[in-house]
């Protein structure tokens, strides 16, 4: 079944009608877009309108595999190839097997991981982990990046030539912020999806709420609009919601008046001042979206668009403890 994309934007129906037809192919397609606006779903959808839909789908996400875990993961291992490898086990290439891989966050990918992911996009080949022989794969290979991908290959961390047969068929997906038109429909979608799920009455927006949220920038994307709606139908008002019931992200700096020592920005320092706006910035930043995912710093520091890690290292250097927003 192909998965419903909610849309009313000229932009989406255009994306939607070149996914069609290159869906048709078995050209290698890489989809960017910022975190939250739903690369999975896109990839899904190619697989759903190709000759493959009856067969697998099968996605992983590379940030979330160890560096040694990686290609086990993927192309999976002969018995005796490690430690505890008691038994051969096949990979999620061989999962996919006649159908559709769906590699996200392909950035992530350690550079020797590279090499071999592109052997595997060139000739469809790969050696399971201890195995001297190697194996025939039939399957269709999206991969997706949040990330400027053409900064990575200039600095050298993404190869060049993976980068290229990875990406045949390029596939942009706009931030929310870009197709405010969008809005109102998801939602409606998800005001429906959620109300049926937790068997409450329907969420209502008031007028201000609803212009407050077409105004708003949605940085989380759709995910972010998503949460937004769950958590306002979990509430269960029983009115009407206005802007301050609204859980998004405090995202406007500080104004630029006085420093924390009472100083007018021009009697400090350029790069002083400007060190104090980026920490004031990342704290109240960090706050907003750990309140708005309730403590869950996956999700939050998926909503902010940053790997866990680095969303972690954040929180470690402005001392805040998840634990107080759960």
């Amino acid at each position: 079944m192909t998965p419903k994309i909610i849309y009313r934007s000229k932009a989406q129906f255009a994306l939607l009608q070149k996914l069609s037809k290159v869906a048709k192919t078995s050209a290698e397609i890489l989809i960017t877009g910022p975190s939250g606006v739903g690369k999975e779903l896109y990839a899904s959808y190619i697989h759903a309108e190709s000759l493959r839909a009856s067969k697998p789908f099968v996605a992983v996400n590379c940030a979330n595999l160890s560096v040694d875990m990686i290609e086990n993961e993927i192309f999976g291992h002969a018995r005796g190839a490690f430690t505890g490898a008691v038994t051969s086990t096949n990979g999620l290439a061989a999962a996919a097997e006649g159908g559709t891989l769906f590699l996200d966050e392909v950035d992530a990918l350690p550079f020797p991981c590279q090499a071999k992911l592109l052997r595997f996009a060139q000739a469809r080949e790969y050696r399971r982990l201890g195995e001297p022989h190697t194996r025939k794969a039939n399957v269709r290979l999206i991969s997706a990046s949040n990330v400027d991908l053409v900064e990575r290959v200039r600095c050298g961390a993404f190869r060049e030539d993976l980068f290229f047969r990875l990406r045949v068929v390029p596939v942009s997906i706009p931030p929310l912020s870009e197709r405010p038109e969008d809005i109102p429909a998801l939602v409606e979608h998800f005001v429906t999806t959620y109300a049926q799920e937790y068997g409450v009455p329907p969420v209502e927006f008031g007028s201000a709420a609803r212009e407050r949220m077409q105004a708003y920038g949605w940085p989380g994307n759709v995910r972010e609009l998503e949460s937004c709606v769950r958590y306002l139908t979990c509430l269960d008002l029983g009115r009407p919601a206005r802007p301050d019931d609204l859980p998004l992200l405090a995202l406007e700096p500080p104004p630029a008046t006085e420093g924390e020592d009472g100083a007018r920005p021009t009697e400090l320092s350029l790069k002083l001042g400007k060190s104090r706006v980026i920490e004031s910035f990342e704290r109240a930043y960090i706050d907003a979206a750990l309140r708005n995912s309730r403590g869950n710093v996956a999700e939050a520091a998926r909503m902010s668009g940053k790997h866990r890690r680095a969303f972690f290292e954040l929180m470690r250097r402005h001392g805040i403890d998840a634990e107080v927003f759960r």
